[in-house]
């Protein structure tokens, strides 16, 4: 069941990659076209995802019924940041490589990927807790995630003043990125006690919609600039995609099942166990490639760690999601 559901989804993602590619070799898709999707996502359909999920599986009573997981993602996400840091130094050969591995490493493809398979292997349940699990690292993404893959690296020829007015500008350029304002006012309307008109909630599901497949589709179109036989050939992109897919859930799994061996137990326990080694256990997310581009930034080297991950991810989710069933069985 969790191989299948697993291949069904990387299947989906790669034919809307490959297609991408391939529009791109026929030049239907140009380096225009590429900014355009890129564009599209940022400023349009990821916002619009975000207000459409957000305010409506976001309330009062949820947060204050399952506050505890609110606050489990909250710690996982410092956590996960802080583990990612290490790794990305150690494999990232300049800055702006260590950049993409940092998001690489610390964010997983939760939303395209993750709730969909969830949602077909552990219940619609399970899904609805991991979605309210995931708000914290939701904002991580919109934060740091944005600012660390939009940094520019280039030195300028500017004065010591010059440099701490921009640093502080850039350090909080996140602020005015339309993914953490589409963010900002989903979880604005979700906490609010209103009752959003059908339309907009139409308007917004619509154009959220639209996110998945182009975010693939601009995927592919990156990895065109690559021949074929080379997005399988480079080691890196492998050990990178073992590191995000089997270590990380294992440091992870690994640590909260010391804490259940120091006595810690029960379901909600057990439920945050198997919350944290999925969402720790996800293929690279692919805003490695959307907010680099656009920025004008070379996404390259991150759309083919993601694509390699997605291939790498139809072995390992199974064997994770194995393991992690069998270790939280005893603890509940």
């Amino acid at each position: 069941m969790v191989f299948i559901t697993t291949l069904q989804q990387v299947a989906i993602l790669l034919i809307f990659i490959l297609i991408g590619y391939l529009l791109r070799k026929k030049e239907v898709i140009n380096d225009s076209g590429k900014k355009v999707l890129a564009g599209l996502l940022v400023n349009l359909f990821s916002p619009a995802y975000s207000i459409s999920s957000l305010s409506q599986q976001l309330s009062i009573n949820q947060i204050a019924k399952y506050g505890v997981y609110f606050l489990s993602g909250t710690a996982l996400t410092f956590a996960i940041i802080f583990i990612s840091l290490p790794f990305a130094k150690a494999m990232g050969k300049d800055k702006m490589h260590r950049n993409i591995l940092k998001y690489a490493f610390a964010f997983g493809n939760i939303g395209y990927f993750g709730y969909p398979v969830v949602g077909a292997v552990f219940g619609e349940t399970m899904k609805a807790l991991m979605i309210l699990f995931c708000i914290p690292i939701s904002v991580g993404i919109n934060t740091y995630g944005y600012n660390v893959l939009t940094e520019r690296v280039d030195g300028d020829a500017l004065t010591g003043q010059e440099i701490k007015k921009k640093s502080i500008k850039n350090n909080f350029r996140f602020l005015y990125s339309m993914p953490f304002i589409g963010m900002m006012v989903g979880l604005v309307l979700g906490l609010l006690p209103i009752t959003i008109p059908k339309f907009f909630i139409s308007l917004f599901d619509l154009a959220g919609n639209c996110q998945s497949a182009t975010a693939m589709l601009l995927t592919g179109t990156v990895l065109a600039s690559v021949p074929f036989c080379k997005l399988f050939t480079s080691v890196k992109p492998y050990i990178i995609g073992i590191i995000r897919l089997l270590v990380l859930p294992v440091i992870v799994g690994g640590a909260l099942y010391v804490v259940h061996i120091l006595g810690v137990s029960g379901e909600l326990f057990q439920t945050i166990f198997r919350l944290s080694v999925i969402v720790s256990a996800m293929p690279v997310g692919m805003n490695v490639v959307v907010y680099p581009e656009s920025c004008g930034m070379d996404s390259t080297e991150g759309a083919k760690t993601c694509f390699l991950s997605f291939i790498l991810a139809l072995g390992a989710l199974p064997l994770i999601f194995t393991v992690m069933q069998a270790l939280s069985v005893g603890m509940a």
